[in-house]
């Protein structure tokens, strides 16, 4: 289901509450664009920064697509297209990478419910490939085996979420629920199965983005790789918080987060659905859908002020 945020970006900002975070400018620059050199990736909807391939980052697109990723540099530049083997793509919405002790692995968020009636989500798991080796290098289109399939429920009824991402220490996968008027956090805990449906565990409620209209959805997030920054967005907004030494994810999601200096532009960015830290942290990336506006897609850069 497509949304058209710009419409309602005024209206949703007059009727923002008390639980809307204090605008500052935080420690990041403005946002620098890049095209996207991939045509085909047109409905970008998650962002993940590449921990095999330093430099490059992994996308995908919405609903609709076949079950592909995409690799390309930080400067949108790159057509390598990767094929997860047995997945299908009812709706990705989201993706994030983690290390493991045998390597990294991309998570690719299966999450999106519009009219809340699937009966379950599937987050599908994958070795992250690394582009310099032999048989990626010799094709443009390269199929990726092995792909592990985490199928969970929400304990309260369906859920549309566009947002997930991992701890990076305890590898539990955290869910927020997009359009929900208060936001309710998900956990899938570590060892996830591969083989049994599981129930996701609800953890609170967050009101950071008040879901009055569609602007204020939320669309994607990330855990910086130190594990010491949340990132979160809807279509006009990013939050930014710090965790505290031992302070749980939860936990900071219940303080007011920073709101980030990122220039909402319907004629840049008109729908943005991805974001993710650079593997060094020393940045951040969002990127957007282009079909509904006939905008070239691109991929911006967010770098930390030095």
């Amino acid at each position: 289901m497509k949304y058209y945020p710009f419409l309602t970006l005024l209206t949703g900002l007059l009727a923002c509450n008390n639980d809307c975070p204090t605008p500052i400018i935080d420690d990041f620059e403005k946002g620098v664009g890049s095209l996207v050199e991939n045509s085909n990736l047109d409905e970008a909807s998650g962002l993940a920064a590449s921990y095999t391939n330093p430099g490059m980052m992994w996308s995908h697109n919405d609903s609709g697509d076949s079950n592909r990723i995409f690799l390309m540099d930080s400067l949108g530049k790159g057509t390598k297209e990767f094929y997860l083997e047995g997945a299908v793509n009812r709706d990705w919405e989201d993706m994030a990478i983690t290390k493991f002790s045998d390597g990294t692995y991309i998570y690719v968020g299966d999450i999106g419910d519009n009219l809340a009636v699937y009966p379950s989500c599937t987050i599908y798991r994958v070795k992250e490939p690394n582009a310099a080796s032999q048989a990626v290098q010799a094709s443009n289109s390269i199929t990726l085996k092995d792909v592990q399939k985490i199928t969970y429920v929400y304990p309260d009824g369906a859920r549309d979420a566009e947002c997930m991402f991992i701890d990076h220490d305890t590898k539990d996968i955290y869910i927020l629920s997009k359009r929900d008027l208060k936001q309710r956090l998900y956990k899938l805990p570590y060892p996830q199965s591969y083989t049994q449906t599981i129930t996701a565990e609800f953890v609170e409620e967050v009101s950071f983005s008040t879901a009055l209209n569609t602007m204020f959805y939320i669309t994607a997030g990330d855990i910086s790789p130190d594990n010491k920054e949340i990132l979160i967005r809807n279509y006009g907004q990013i939050y930014h918080w710090r965790r505290a030494d031992g302070e749980s994810i939860a936990k900071a999601l219940l303080r007011p987060a920073k709101l980030l200096d990122y220039t909402y532009s319907a004629s840049e960015e008109a729908q943005g659905e991805g974001i993710a830290f650079s593997r060094t942290g020393t940045d951040y990336y969002t990127i957007g859908e282009a079909t509904d506006y006939k905008l070239p897609v691109k991929l911006f850069r967010y770098a930390r002020k030095k």
